[in-house]
Parts: structure tokens; sequence; C-alpha cells
């Protein structure tokens, strides 16, 4: 997915056709997250788009299985500016690890550009009120403290 985003892109993608990859990763992550799979790398070029532009998470390099949904790890793994801040202070991975990434891809790819951390962004008032809400959403998966986040389920459903 990372060739498909910023100024080097071939086409730029429509806003349906981001929703859609967005969702396909959701999916990915709830299929993931339903076997208490923590993937904790996911960013746009761990997600591989098939001919169909549909999304299929990869580099199952850094997953882990934890007891019921957490991770313990003896140091913190992931990309910087993906990985979730509370798993680099705990070095405890929960599904709401991935969904702080998720919601960075998700800036990402309605940005078209690398994400933002703050939303008073002069860019974001020209944008048109789908993908601004999408926005809001997608900074709302990055919230602290993590309990606010929702699940990847909440967020499909």
């Amino acid at each position: 997915m990372a060739s498909w985003i910023g100024p080097r892109c071939p086409h730029p993608l429509s806003v349906c056709v981001r929703l859609d990859i967005l969702i396909g990763m959701a999916r990915g992550l709830e299929y993931l997250h339903s076997f208490g799979i923590v993937h904790r790398d996911i960013k746009p070029a761990n997600s591989l788009l098939d001919k169909n532009m549909q999304a299929k998470i990869a580099d199952f390099g850094l997953v882990r299985h934890g007891e019921g949904t957490l991770v313990i790890a003896t140091r913190v793994m992931g990309t910087p500016g993906y990985v979730d801040p509370a798993y680099y202070k705990s070095q405890k991975a929960t599904p709401k690890a991935d969904v702080h990434s998720f919601g960075v891809v998700t800036l990402t790819l309605i940005m078209a550009r690398k994400a933002i951390t703050a939303f008073k962004d002069p860019q974001l008032e020209a944008l048109d009120d789908l993908v601004l809400r999408m926005a809001k959403l997608a900074l709302s998966w990055t919230a602290m403290p993590t309990a606010s986040r929702p699940s990847i389920s909440r967020i499909l459903g």
C-alpha cells in the first residue's frame, strides 16, 4: 500500500477505494485479534494490495500471541510513528496498540502523506466533510489512555 500513498503515486486513489482498503485492513486485524494475536507493526508497508485493491496484512515477524489479549515484550518492537506510545511506556502490547497504528495508517491514507500528529493542521481545512470525519475518527483511534480506544470490531460495526 505504501507505493499508493504520496506524490509518487501513479494514480491517486478515490476516497471510496481508500475506505475499502481501510475496511480490509480492519477486517484482517479483527481476525487476528479474535485469536488473541497482536501484530505490533501495522503500517502502510505491511499492508499489501491485490489487483482488486483489497488489503492484505503482511509481515508477521513481530506478531505475538499473548495470554488473552496481552503481549509483554522484553523490548518494544515496531515502526516509529506507528507504534502506540502506551506500548513504548508499558512494553505491553494489546489489540489497542494495533488500533493506534491503524489510526495512524488511516490518517496517512486519507491525507496521502505522512500522518499528522495534531488535528490543528491547516491542510485539513481544505478537505471535504467525509475525509474530515475520517480524520477525526482516526485520531480517536490513537487516543490516550488506551482504554478509550475502540476495538477493531467496534470500528467495523
